[in-house]
């Protein structure tokens, strides 16, 4: 019987567990946030429905300050370990949800719910891997100890507490990211603008809102303008709408006040052109009248400089490196209140050959008027990268083309995964080839038969590694 064969046994039992932890809404709660929820309530809530399953299904477990669960399999006394590195937090919900994001749902074959792609799937297809080389008394080498973080959605704070109290696993792999194996990923780093904002000029920008996570393409953006008397800018609007087909958007005017709302397309922000920024879509309309001051250079940057612009190539920024590809820019957080301070959050994913200061200085060099300090936001991370000889790599890369019939030699990902926390670490599925990314994205979804189709891949790897 083939690996996938056994896996499909599972297929219904995985589907109910998975339905439990899509139903817990694991968004960062500031207002649940305690020393004991150091990520919110509803992240505990997530940790102690996998320790339950663990329970159920006979594991070991542990926790680490409330921010990690471990669940492990194998010898108790073996000197190395496989790691399996995960998170159970997901992003916000957002707009244009058909149905409600935290109620899993399987139509057409597809099955719905926020963190369905990114990555509670892959999390239980990892999880019912290691149940299955369980409940066939399978005799292991090395220990498994599946990790799960609560903190990988922002700060990264989970995964490191955890390794400097439990140890870095010998070698190991995330399931958050693509097959085949992505050996490595670039740099990725937030950049943070503040300038005051005070407008003038015949339009004044009296406020103007875009996007919530800096890893995040904006799908929505709002604004509030006075304009002068007589003009009309709902039908400006409607027209800039018509010749953008791909946006949606409502203007209501009363009097010289006028209110825009603007829907794009949300996406990764580690594949920027996968979306439609509503943010700098808002500001590039925005940026054809006659506003002064701060609002000028405001829109200027956002609308005009960065507009459209995954490359960076309006910030001097525009590199590729033969190994590892191109940098990419998601202006992930743009926010201006009028009289008040303006912040833009920049997101940028870059290979072995950028550095952080350079970043900085190209950004400080393309302000054009705007009067910003430019700072990075939090440590960021470095490029990653694990030889295509290490053994991890190997067999990865052997069980994928054993399984699926097609041999796909290892790549790097504008990605970012806790992989790169372990110096022998890669990203591993779950994502198939030419399937679309649906990550933060309205309707996340992925196709019902990928769930075993993964989990084989994941058990005959993990046996593998620890044989």
């Amino acid at each position: 019987m083939t690996w996938a064969t056994q896996a499909k046994q599972y297929e219904q039992a995985l589907i109910n567990d998975l339905n439990q932890i899509i139903r817990i809404p694991s968004v960062l709660d500031v207002k649940t946030q305690t020393p004991q929820t150091p990520f919110g309530i509803d992240m505990i809530r997530a940790l102690s429905q996998m320790e339950a399953f663990a329970s159920r299904d006979g594991f070991r477990y542990g926790r680490v300050d409330n921010m990690v669960t471990w669940i492990e399999f194998g010898p108790q006394d073996a000197i190395e370990t496989v790691g399996i590195l995960t998170h159970i937090d997901v992003v916000p919900a957002g707009d244009g949800w058909l149905r409600p994001a935290f109620n899993p749902e399987i139509l057409d074959g597809l099955y719905f719910g926020r963190g369905a792609a990114d990555m509670k799937a892959d999390l239980m297809s990892a999880y019912y891997a290691i149940k299955m080389l369980a409940d066939q008394n399978r005799l292991l080498k090395r220990k498994i100890r599946l990790i799960i973080g609560t903190d990988e959605e922002n700060g990264w704070r989970d995964i490191p507490r955890y390794i400097e109290q439990e140890g870095e696993p010998t070698l190991g792999f995330s399931p958050d990211g693509a097959f085949p194996v992505i050996n490595g990923e670039k740099a990725f780093q937030t950049v943070q603008l503040r300038f005051p904002s005070i407008s003038n000029g015949t339009y004044i920008l009296e406020r103007f809102i875009s996007g919530n996570r800096p890893n995040v393409v904006p799908g929505e953006a709002k604004a509030r303008i006075q304009v002068p008397h007589g003009v009309n800018l709902v039908q400006d609007f409607d027209n800039f709408l018509q010749q953008q087909p791909f946006l949606n958007g409502d203007a209501q005017q009363i009097g010289q006040t006028v209110k825009l709302s603007l829907l794009g397309v949300q996406a990764h922000g580690a594949y920027p052109a996968d979306g439609k920024n509503a943010g700098t879509y808002l500001a590039h309309f925005l940026s054809h009248y006659d506003l002064g001051g701060d609002a000028r250079a405001f829109l200027d940057f956002v609308g005009i400089t960065i507009h459209q612009d995954v490359y960076a190539h309006g910030l001097g920024l525009a590199y590729q490196d033969a190994q590892m590809g191109d940098l990419t820019l998601n202006v992930g957080v743009m926010r201006y209140s009028n009289h008040g301070q303006g912040t833009i959050l920049l997101n940028f994913r870059y290979p072995q050959g950028v550095n952080l200061q350079a970043v900085i200085t190209q950004v400080q060099r393309h302000l054009n008027g705007l009067q910003a300090t430019v700072n990075q936001v939090q440590a960021g991370m470095p490029p990653h990268l694990v030889p295509v000889e290490d053994e991890l790599v190997r067999v990865l890369s052997d069980v994928y083309a054993k399984q699926t019939g097609q041999y796909l030699p290892p790549r790097t990902s504008n990605g970012g995964s806790y992989a790169r926390l372990l110096k022998r670490g890669v990203a591993f599925g779950g994502q198939f080839p030419d399937l679309k990314v649906t990550s933060h994205q309205a309707n996340e979804n992925i196709p019902v038969v990928n769930l075993t189709k993964t989990m084989a891949i994941f058990a005959e790897s993990l046996w593998r590694l620890c044989q």
